[in-house]
């Protein structure tokens, strides 16, 4: 495998890592297309996403 390439995998994997720590989803019970449909909506809906981490960091907030 070229350098180029796991690097394409490895930042694929960090990207996706940061997506799902930022959702409210198990990730072992999330399949492939379910994310790629989430990700699609959230693309078309940036405001949607962004209310959903301020609302989850507020949550977390109070819990602490």
């Amino acid at each position: 495998m070229s350098a180029n390439l796991v690097g394409q995998l490895r930042n694929t994997r960090r990207n996706i890592t940061a997506v799902l720590l930022n959702l409210p989803i198990v990730a072992t019970e999330t399949s492939v297309a379910t994310l790629l449909t989430m990700l699609d909506h959230f693309s078309d809906h940036p405001d949607e996403y962004r209310e959903l981490l301020n609302d989850l960091q507020r949550r977390d907030a109070r819990g602490k």
